[in-house]
């Protein structure tokens, strides 16, 4: 029977389809293969592989336990012509590539920060900063940041430094402290008041955290207006005491009216003393809901006219 003109045997169109698949895969391999190896580039760049094995970036022969294997070329594009006709611009740098292509090379093993818990609210997102402006590879230490202590935050961040020299302040420029002591983006739910917000206030700070009997809502609440610790304390620094937002009267008045009482009683003594000459518990109270000083009896007397009068304790 005479065959259609074209036409051809579903054999005969497989062999062809595998055929392609064959040539696609033997230039695959010879492409992998024609890139040059550790030992090829350590001959020009002596010494560089010891600057990654304190790091996660470390060189290896073969696959890890996890299923990587990191070479030169894992982060360097265009090696095999480079090899040829050694020169600075025709070998792939991350840091100095445009941050789409470096962030591009990065994610081919890491997660981007907006995937690792952040839901895509982390500060940086959007600030076309790329991974190598905080991070670095050769002898960047096990953090792989550019300095552990994260003083190259304040590159960006130089209204935030410039708080470290108020009155009041955090130690930072003292160095009992780093930017990195509170903020963790690398899987922070509040990047922006520091990794779990007031809770790690309290990691520094545990005598103020509670729980107490007699909570200040202040202290205690929480949510994204900013409520917590950062309610009452600028984290950086102040020019008032304490890391105050405002003076200390000021900023209980900003939330509290003074009582009427305060103000006629006994010839108004009250109006005379600052809110924390007797409220003094500001974070919370075992002893009163008032969150008044334990001692206030001692400070000003408890014969007739005292405040203990009105049981201001109980």
């Amino acid at each position: 029977m005479a065959k259609t003109p074209g036409f051809r045997s579903p054999a005969i169109a497989g062999i062809g389809a595998l055929l392609i698949m064959v040539l696609i895969l033997v230039s695959v391999v010879v492409a992998q293969e024609s890139q040059p190896d550790n030992e090829t580039c350590l001959m020009c760049h002596e010494g560089l592989d010891a600057s990654l094995m304190a790091t996660t970036h470390r060189l290896t022969k073969g696959a890890d336990k996890h299923g990587f294997q990191i070479s030169c070329v894992s982060c360097h594009t265009g090696a095999a012509v480079h090899v040829e006709d050694p020169s600075a611009e025709n070998i792939g740098n991350p840091a100095r590539m445009t941050t789409v292509d470096q962030n591009e090379i990065c994610s081919g093993c890491h997660q981007p920060h907006k995937e690792q818990g952040t839901l895509g609210f982390d500060p940086h997102i959007g600030q076309d900063l790329g991974c190598t402006d905080c991070h670095g590879v050769h002898d960047a230490g096990v953090s792989l940041l550019l300095d552990d202590d994260g003083e190259f935050c304040g590159q960006c961040h130089v209204a935030v430094v410039s708080g470290f020299r108020q009155r009041s302040n955090h130690p930072l420029t003292s160095g009992n402290i780093s930017c990195v002591s509170c903020h963790d983006f690398s899987g922070g739910t509040e990047p922006l008041v520091g990794h779990g917000g007031s809770t790690n206030c309290a990691s520094c700070h545990q005598e103020l955290a509670g729980p107490f009997r007699f909570e200040h809502e202040a202290g205690s609440s929480f949510s994204t207006e900013g409520d917590g610790c950062v309610a009452c304390h600028s984290p950086h620094g102040s020019p008032n005491e304490r890391l105050l937002t405002q003076p200390v009267s000021s900023l209980c008045q900003s939330c509290h009216g003074t009582p009427a009482g305060h103000m006629v009683a006994h010839s108004g003594i009250g109006s005379a003393y600052a809110c924390v000459d007797c409220h003094n518990a500001v974070h919370g109270s075992n002893d009163n809901r008032g969150l008044l000083d334990p001692q206030l009896g001692t400070k000003f007397g408890d014969g007739p006219g005292s405040c203990y009068c009105h049981n201001v304790l109980d």
